[in-house]
């Protein structure tokens, strides 16, 4: 065939002057150098049976219900944190606690941080605006590789400015308090940890994985969130104790809710290297 490179088939395997349509099918699903290429697992359909709809509908509706469940002792032991962060971080700020009801009559309490907003002077907000600076400069020497760095710092000081700018020129008082600050940031961990079983069901138990696995992922993220929501408050508590109201701005949009996603997604993106049962070890996370 004219202008066909040594690759192409030029005769029909089956020696006739034309491709027939299951011919052609076949030829489209090589490359270049005659192997088959594979469809992107994105791609790929999954065909259901009983027992992957059944675990699937026990992990997400078994998982979400465990977990309210286990509401009321999370609240208690959350509440212990606190009193013993508090201490250990030498903070002199009560804790209280607050009453918050479910239907189908949950009832648990959370921890609040009972103190007084502090408020940033004009010392305090010149450092801010100094601290601001050197952060921009740095992200404009930073090496081209870590581009992605560079934007997210711009981002941190585009954020941290506009606090700034607001503490500076606006009239208003803050209208945010600290204990309003732990309450949503508690209250968004929580909501987090109740869509885990509800996502992963719509989502990673539908692949043929083993059960225990599946299990085990479920069970690894609502544990690590259950650690890392609280820890993650105190250390917003401490720094807005310690740099003031300037600094929540930052603590709220970019290292409060976010890092619980990302929690989920980290956790997620590791399972998703997990191999296959019925497949082999080289087959990957879906049944192809």
């Amino acid at each position: 065939m004219p202008g066909s490179s040594p690759d192409v088939i030029a005769t029909p395997p089956s020696g006739r002057g034309e491709l027939s349509r299951r011919e052609l099918e076949a030829l489209r699903l090589r490359g270049h150098k005659g192997g088959i290429i594979a469809p992107h697992r994105a791609m790929v359909g999954l065909s259901w049976t009983a027992w992957r709809f059944l675990t699937t509908l026990l992990l997400a509706v078994g998982g979400l219900a465990g977990y309210l469940a286990s509401l009321p002792w999370l609240g208690r032991g959350w509440q212990l944190l606190f009193v013993r962060a508090r201490d250990f971080l030498g903070l002199s700020a009560p804790i209280g606690t607050q009453l918050l009801e479910l239907p189908g009559g949950i009832r648990f309490t959370l921890p609040v941080v009972a103190t007084l907003t502090p408020l940033p002077d004009a010392r305090v907000l010149w450092i801010a605006a100094a601290v601001s600076a050197a952060v921009l400069l740095l992200s404009f020497l930073l090496p081209e590789r870590f581009t992605p760095l560079r934007y997210f710092l711009r981002l941190l000081v585009l954020v941290q400015a506009s606090a700034i700018a607001f503490f500076a020129l606006s009239p208003d008082p803050f209208p945010y308090r600290l204990e309003d600050h732990v309450f949503i940031l508690l209250t968004a961990g929580l909501v987090v940890m109740g869509l885990v079983p509800l996502v992963l069901g719509l989502t990673l138990h539908v692949f043929d994985l083993a059960f225990w696995r599946k299990l085990l992922l479920t069970v690894l993220i609502l544990g690590h969130l259950a650690v890392f929501v609280p820890l993650n408050v105190l250390v917003h508590v401490w720094l807005i104790l310690h740099g003031t109201a300037v600094t929540m701005p930052v603590l709220f949009l970019v290292f409060g809710l976010l890092l619980d996603v990302f929690v989920f997604v980290a956790f997620y993106g590791a399972a998703l290297s997990w191999r296959a049962t019925r497949e082999g070890r080289d087959a990957p996370p879906v049944h192809l």
